[in-house]
């Protein structure tokens, strides 16, 4: 009898720890099914709004003069997704900036290197709200400029549609092109896109400082591209702004140049500039592109080869210690915990008098509301443990979407239910007076649990249009998803639930 129970206690043992296995095989492949990719959706358009001869003047003040091309690309069924036909490699950004003279109006150059997977009669990317003054194109391998080529706009979709003008594939299967773009935009009074604000310094002087979001779709103001988080590329940014101010961006600073505004300097104002130039990024989504310029202060600590600043206004200088502390101590926890290192050698935190929500996990460049982190001392508990959990759910991030990104909106809950999680995980494990994991059942579980009724949507959950998208980002994909996570990690053991999660990571 002994002998039977102790067999069918290892048979039971032995099923527990196969199916075990074959669960945490499932999650994996779950996770890397829905993470960054190319997928398209089907949807009907039918507005046609604007043709423009494709110029290959490089003036930005050449006109679009108005064509009628015998192919018009939105006469055809058109989805709010863009074509898998076409792939961008990356994209050398300059944005000149003169909001010190108080011009809202910046002028930007882009220069995409696109790949054709799929021979095509033409090229989509996003663009909106910019004003396009010259386009020119050539094959790389050829270096032949294409000058037969014109372009329409489709603004239920933000699409600017490069096309020849008569019907037939001008872009061939593996071939490379550059494409370059001069336009105009304009800084945003909103926090969407790139955006602008103002405070007084102890002069009572007016000092403006840009910064931008473009999270989930708003890359697309400030500049053309592919505006979707499955299409990553390499970012090379320059900066043109006032000699008075700095400006940082998601990597470190590779030079700084001076450039003299000669309109500036014939009407007799000071027309010194600096060109900011910056390391290029590793592979990104347009979503996660970020700078700022500002006449800002930092204060900075070093550990592990990762340098991490806190960037404030100056009336609040130093006020920033503990969140730093806090950062790097998060970081080196974070870094331990799934044994996959920070991919930046710079992370910078940014606090902001305007933000879109608290924060923006920005690759290596996290926007702030500048409440959130910068009056801890004296702040209550409950304010304090408030503000350190969304940090570390920035933190996090740099994990949970910005080094894997799901390859549409619908998996957004990837994004949030991790970052959630991990950053009460990660706290706890920092600040165990906090008991944070308590709070997390009325904080996170409460919350997520009850919208338990039968028109509540699931998690992953098709979205197409803006509007649908911003929806996305709601309790479920936060708190839903983060219960359904730490489900997971309960049905595992801690080595089984970690090793799935960083063979995730790794992908």
């Amino acid at each position: 009898m002994f002998l039977f129970k102790s067999i069918c206690a290892d048979r039971r043992t032995m099923h527990f720890h196969y199916l075990k296995k074959i669960n945490l095989v499932i999650f994996v492949l779950l996770l890397f099914d829905l993470s960054s990719g190319n997928t398209t959706q089907t949807d009907t358009v039918s507005k046609t709004l604007q043709t423009s001869n494709l110029q290959t003047n490089q003036s930005t003040t050449v006109d679009i003069t108005t064509v009628t091309p015998r192919y018009n690309p939105n006469k055809i069924p058109r989805s709010l997704r863009l074509p898998n036909t076409t792939y961008p490699l990356n994209y050398h950004l300059h944005i000149v900036s003169y909001v010190h003279r108080e011009e809202f109006q910046y002028n930007g150059n882009i220069t995409i290197e696109i790949s054709v997977r799929e021979s095509t009669n033409e090229i989509v990317l996003h663009a909106k709200n910019l004003t396009i003054t010259a386009i020119s194109m050539r094959e790389l391998n050829t270096h032949v400029t294409l000058d037969d080529l014109t372009y329409t706009y489709n603004e239920r979709a933000n699409f600017l549609i490069i096309h020849p003008i008569e019907n037939y594939q001008a872009f061939e299967a593996g071939q490379r092109y550059r494409l370059e773009i001069l336009y105009k935009g304009y800084l945003q009074k909103n926090t969407f896109g790139i955006y602008w604000m103002a405070y007084k310094d102890e002069k009572n002087g007016t000092v403006y400082v840009t910064a931008t979001q473009f999270e989930p779709t708003s890359a697309r103001l400030a500049f053309p591209c592919y505006d979707e988080p499955s299409f990553k590329a390499n970012f090379t940014i320059s900066l043109t702004h006032s000699s008075y101010y700095t400006a940082i961006s998601n990597v470190m600073v590779r030079q700084i140049e001076p450039y003299i505004d000669v309109n500036a300097a014939l009407g007799g104002i000071d027309g010194s500039m600096l060109t900011t130039t910056f390391h290029t990024t590793p592979a990104i989504s347009t979503y996660l592109v970020a700078f700022v310029i500002s006449d800002f202060v930092y204060i900075s600590e070093e550990y592990r080869g990762i340098l991490q600043r806190i960037f404030t206004s100056p009336h609040v200088a130093d006020k920033g210690r503990r969140a730093l502390k806090n950062a790097i101590r998060t970081v080196s926890t974070f870094e331990d915990y799934f044994g996959i290192d920070y991919a930046l050698p710079k992370l910078d935190h940014v606090l902001l008098k305007r933000n879109y929500g608290s924060a923006m996990e920005n690759w290596g460049l996290i926007t702030y509301n500048e409440d959130k982190l910068v009056h801890w001392e004296g702040a209550d508990l409950h304010k304090r443990q408030s503000d350190i959990l969304m940090q570390n759910h920035e933190i996090a991030h740099q994990w949970f979407g910005n080094l894997v990104s799901p390859e549409w909106w619908s998996y957004a809950w990837l994004n949030e239910g991790f970052a959630t999680y991990f950053s009460y995980v990660v706290t706890d494990m920092l600040y165990p007076d906090f008991k944070v994991m308590e709070f997390f059942l009325t904080d996170i579980a409460e919350r997520a649990y009850s919208l338990n009724y039968i028109t509540v949507r699931p998690m992953t959950h098709y979205v197409e249009n803006n509007t649908e998208i911003l929806s996305i980002f709601d309790i479920i994909s936060y708190h839903r998803a983060a219960c359904v996570i730490k489900m997971f990690h309960h049905a595992f053991n801690q080595k089984t639930f970690i090793k799935g999660i960083s063979q995730y990571l790794r992908k």
